[in-house]
């Protein structure tokens, strides 16, 4: 019973964030079943926690080694960024406008790039960098 009250109290005080928070969960999970789905990717990859990481890592191009990079302090803020902008590329969004919205409004850009009808998965926008010290593949003759 006192558990009951302890939750009516919460309840009371945080209801209008909770229920946001849940909405916007909500929006979340549908945009990238349609976003999985349109990039033919596993849809249901979208309810596991650190695998749908790994399928969006496999949309933008990047090796799948690359979602324990969000773990790293600091560093996290710029990948996410980073990823939020080669996911725009990935579905044909260049413009400095489709980065900005992207970046800011990120659940609500990602269910418009799910649900819209003109836009089409182009492909992987990560592009790895070539050896730094002479160990290319082509050979001078």
């Amino acid at each position: 019973m006192e558990l009951l009250l302890i939750w009516s109290d919460i309840w009371k005080q945080f209801a209008p964030y909770i229920m946001t928070f849940c909405i916007f969960s909500a929006l979340g999970l549908i945009g990238k079943l349609a976003l999985f789905s349109k990039a033919d990717q596993p849809y249901w990859a979208a309810f596991v926690p650190l695998f749908d990481v790994v399928i969006t890592m496999r949309i933008v191009g990047r090796p799948d080694r690359h979602a324990w990079l969000l773990l790293v302090p600091v560093y996290n803020i710029y990948f996410v960024f980073k990823v939020c902008i080669e996911l725009a590329q990935s579905f044909g969004k260049t413009t400095t406008t489709d980065y900005v919205l992207a970046c800011l409004f990120n659940v609500l850009y990602i269910l418009n790039l799910a649900l819209a009808y003109s836009v089409e998965y182009k492909g992987p926008a990560y592009v790895a960098s070539p050896p730094l010290y002479g160990h290319s593949t082509t050979s001078v003759a």
